[in-house]
């Protein structure tokens, strides 16, 4: 990673030139430039970048574009460190500078205080010259610490969607980004990458000469461009887990989609198997919440709403058969301990008070258990 010479011998004119930026007076900056004797970029150095400091300064597009061209950076791929601390901006009386200043400091606490242009000038979502430093060599990729910019701006709760669009517009792309660096991302820019990858503007543009030329193409060919459309990225099943471990099932449905349809079994089979290693209780709440979103919503999923329903009765009756198990055996400590564990369903487990009282009688329980079964069913 480049990063700036240290030059420490021009710190008065630094500070000189760090009051005109403020002032974002463009007139009197070239004034100032005009009369050094020494090239502008002479000022620069590993703790003071012109460049950056107009743009966290929120400087004019034109002192930006001036700053850029009578410095003549080779590249805007470098970082500096630790500008924002040079000058105490606190007793200045303009309120909008305090005011940036503020936001500075909250922003160098991140990151190890290093920057780059073009994050600083996406930090403070200064659009035009986001474009401006793209179009002249800025890479969306550069990493910062090894960190993208795009986590950077995660990490410091300034990603926002427009920011996104403009990235993915101006060639952001998961064919170089991994999947697996947006799971900690909201979804919302998970699922955004997603449709900006996948039936991208190419399948789009290959749909509509389709039907510009009323050229006929047959289901199993359209199937397979589809399928190859899909393939182009294969989601990480740690994403899965995290919103199935969430029950957060529209997002796992959603998801679901970029599977392939081809591997519809071996979804089948990591579902269940992950439900069974989140059912941390052993108590099947994972597979009864589960399958209640698919008996009680629309879906994709590979999964009927008979199998579902037929899962879910299946697990009343087993807990229905180990409760008669425990009051016959008169275990008041495993009763107890079953029904806090599996309070979540008892409603489901019978419908009426009746039942439990045919219960009692049947099996001419103690007075310990008739305690119990009062406690949790509420007779």
């Amino acid at each position: 990673m480049k990063i700036m010479k240290t030059n420490d011998i021009l710190s008065e004119k630094q500070k000189l030139i760090l009051e005109l930026l403020k002032r974002n007076n463009i007139d009197k900056l070239k004034d100032f430039i005009n009369s050094l004797e020494t090239p502008l970029y002479f000022l620069n150095s590993t703790n003071f970048d012109l460049l950056t400091l107009a743009l966290s300064l929120n400087c004019s597009f034109n002192i930006i574009k001036l700053i850029y061209n009578r410095c003549n950076y080779k590249t805007l791929n470098y970082v500096v460190k630790d500008i924002y601390h040079l000058y105490d901006m606190s007793n200045h009386k303009d309120e909008t500078i305090v005011n940036y200043q503020n936001s500075l400091e909250v922003l160098m606490d991140s990151n190890n205080n290093v920057k780059s242009p073009l994050l600083v000038s996406l930090e403070f979502s200064d659009f035009q010259s986001v474009e401006f430093l793209i179009n002249k060599g800025a890479d969306i990729y550069f990493k910062i610490n090894g960190k993208y910019i795009l986590e950077i701006l995660r990490e410091e709760n300034l990603l926002t969607m427009r920011k996104l669009n403009f990235l993915l517009k101006n060639g952001f792309s998961l064919k170089k980004f991994k999947i697996e660096r947006l799971s900690n991302f909201e979804f919302k820019y998970i699922k955004k990458c997603l449709e900006n990858f996948v039936f991208d503007t190419n399948f789009i543009k290959y749909l509509l000469n389709l039907y510009k030329n009323k050229a006929g193409i047959s289901k199993r060919k359209f199937n397979h461009r589809v399928n190859n459309e899909i393939n182009k990225i294969e989601i990480p099943m740690e994403l899965y887990l995290k919103y199935l471990d969430r029950k957060d099932y529209k997002k796992v449905e959603y998801l679901y989609k970029y599977y392939g349809t081809e591997k519809t079994r071996s979804f089948k089979d990591f579902i269940i198997f992950y439900l069974n290693y989140f059912d941390r209780n052993f108590n099947k709440k994972s597979f009864y919440d589960f399958f209640n979103f698919i008996i009680n919503n629309e879906n994709t999923f590979p999964f009927s709403k008979e199998y579902a329903i037929n899962e879910n009765e299946t697990i009343i009756i087993n807990k229905k058969l180990k409760i008669v198990e425990l009051i016959k055996n008169n275990n008041n400590l495993k009763l107890e301990t079953f029904l806090k564990n599996n309070n979540y369903i008892l409603h489901c487990l019978y419908s009426s008070k009746s039942e439990i009282l045919n219960l009692i009688n049947e099996y001419n329980v103690s007075s310990d258990i008739v305690d119990i079964l009062r406690k949790y069913f509420l007779i």
